[in-house]
Parts: C-alpha cells; sequence; structure tokens
C-alpha cells in the first residue's frame, strides 16, 4: 500500500448534498476483463484529478485494480477510471480519496462541467466562480476554453 501523499493538482470543490454516480471495477492488475456491476456512490467533492466518494464496499487501496465511475454534472457525462488512494470507515459506509487517470480532454470537460455546477450552487457569488476559475485553470492555462453548452 502507498503511503506517500502528494499535493493535489487542482482545487477539490465540495458538492453540495453529494452528486449520485456509479461505481465499478474495470481493471484487475492489467487484466481487461468484464467489469463488475456497477453499485452506487455518493460523490462528496471533486476536482479535474479526483475525488471524495461514499460506498458501502470496502474496497483495497492500492494500484493493483481500476475503477470506473460513471458520473452526470448538468448536461455533461462522464466516464472516469480512478485509483484508490485512502479510506476511511465512518458509521457504516466508507469514504475513498480517489485519483483519476490524467486524460487531458477529460479534465478540460471536467473543469467546465465543475465551474458549470458551482455557478448552479451559489448562482450570486461571481467572487468565487472567478477565484475557482483562477486557480484551477492557472494549471490549464495553456488549453482553449470549452463552452459548457457543449
Amino acid at each position: 500500500m502507498e503511503t506517500e501523499m502528494k499535493p493535489r493538482e487542482h482545487v477539490r470543490m465540495k458538492l453540495i448534498g453529494g452528486v449520485r454516480a456509479e461505481m465499478s471495477i474495470c481493471h484487475i492488475e492489467g487484466y481487461d476483463g468484464d467489469t463488475s456491476k456497477p453499485t452506487p456512490i455518493l460523490i462528496q467533492n471533486m476536482s479535474p484529478s479526483g475525488l471524495q466518494v461514499l460506498s458501502h464496499l470496502r474496497l483495497p487501496v492500492n494500484r493493483s485494480y481500476m475503477l470506473q465511475v460513471v458520473v452526470t454534472l448538468g448536461e455533461w457525462q462522464f466516464s472516469l477510471l480512478a485509483h484508490t488512494v485512502w479510506r476511511r470507515l465512518e458509521g457504516n459506509h466508507y469514504i475513498y480519496g480517489c485519483a483519476l487517470l490524467p486524460d487531458e480532454g477529460i479534465r478540460k470537460g471536467l473543469l467546465c462541467a465543475l465551474l458549470a455546477k458551482l455557478q448552479a450552487m451559489r448562482p450570486k457569488q461571481q467572487r468565487i466562480h472567478e477565484l475557482y476559475k483562477r486557480m484551477n485553470y492557472r494549471k490549464e492555462s495553456s488549453y482553449a476554453r470549452l463552452d459548457v453548452r457543449g
């Protein structure tokens, strides 16, 4: 199990009330077989490079398997690949910190979808929207801006 913690690449956005999603195991030790049956999860916070999820499943914390997380944010639907970085038991559920597989195209889309989600959660907080944009787009500054409406 890896214990080395690295600083986060992006600011995690707390999703008020969480966002329902589905998770399944899609790769085990490099073997691409059939995926496991999807199970519902609740995403508590998210960034273009990681997320925190709540689940009833107890999963190992290592890189020998890959998770597929399917989430809808507004008009966007993402199928994300992730691995667990840490696990914590809370009550009768587990909370996981997951790192997303780096894919620049998906990260660009996630940045736009998360900004749109932030604007929907806090429509009158323009200062927060601008701060979130600056903090996260700083790393992605070489990308062309995507239109949230598609």
